[in-house]
């Protein structure tokens, strides 16, 4: 049972991150990227194995700095994000997934019968998507450079995260429909539509949050779907809005610099 100071940090990372999400279906990039930045600053400073809400957190500052035309401290942030989903990804092997919340009588059959099979399903889940987010700051982290990039190499990885994430995600869900227009030509209007989505589906998922089988559980499912994908349309659409800014060091993860 986590203590009352984490639930609230939780809520307010939870909070803060939904608002970016938002900020950003209205083309208020500056905003959410202050937004995703709070959030990050409401998670205390972890060391546990098995953390996906920090993971998610670091990888939203690194965002929120790209979006900010802050690239050094967005690669720092997405570098720690990328460690952090890979112990959550080790440590789902021995994650303790209850038996409870069968959903149907096949489930409830099989439960009874073959136990293990359940559970190691249920794992394997959790594992891939623990893996989708993964693959989400591999990719923005590799958005740091694109200026540096050729036109076909992101085009190239967006196309490989796209074919993931719709095996994982769903071939409708927002992550996969916002990669098919990063690899065409749809504009930024188009992305600004599939952010509104995302909050549309957020709003839908918080009941399979609270329906989770665990805590632990409930976490993971909340920090994949709320780790932000970006997309080169999406940071050509915001401009880089730090590039006029004085690029001061942000190496604390609790310092907010902007107004």
């Amino acid at each position: 049972m986590q203590s009352v100071t984490a639930s609230k940090a939780q809520n307010l990372w939870m909070e803060s991150s939904v608002r970016g999400i938002e900020r950003v279906s209205r083309a208020r990039f500056g905003e959410a990227a202050r937004c995703w930045l709070e959030a990050d600053a409401a998670l205390p400073i972890g060391g546990r194995e098995f953390d996906p809400l920090s993971a998610a957190s670091r990888s939203n500052a690194g965002a929120a700095r790209l979006l900010l035309g802050h690239e050094h401290e967005a690669e720092q942030c997405f570098d720690a994000a990328e460690r952090s989903w890979q112990k959550v990804i080790a440590a789902i092997a021995t994650l303790d997934v209850p038996m409870t919340g069968a959903s149907s009588s096949f489930h409830l059959r099989l439960a009874a019968t073959v136990p293990e099979a359940l559970i190691n399903a249920r794992r394997e889940r959790y594992r891939r998507l623990a893996e989708s987010a993964l693959a989400i700051v591999q990719f923005n982290r590799a958005l740091v450079d694109m200026q540096n990039s050729a036109p076909e190499t992101v085009a190239r990885l967006a196309v490989a995260l796209r074919v993931t994430l719709a095996e994982v995600l769903g071939a409708t869900s927002p992550e996969a429909r916002q990669l098919s227009l990063s690899a065409g030509s749809a504009g930024g209007a188009g992305i600004l539509a599939i952010y509104a989505d995302k909050l549309a589906e957020i709003s839908t998922r918080r009941q399979t949050f609270a329906a989770a089988l665990s805590e632990e559980c409930a976490q993971l499912e909340s920090a994949v779907t709320l780790t932000v994908l970006l997309g080169p349309q999406m940071i050509n659409s915001a401009g880089f809005l730090g590039k006029d800014q004085t690029n001061t060091s942000a190496s604390s993860r609790h310092q907010l610099e902007f107004e």
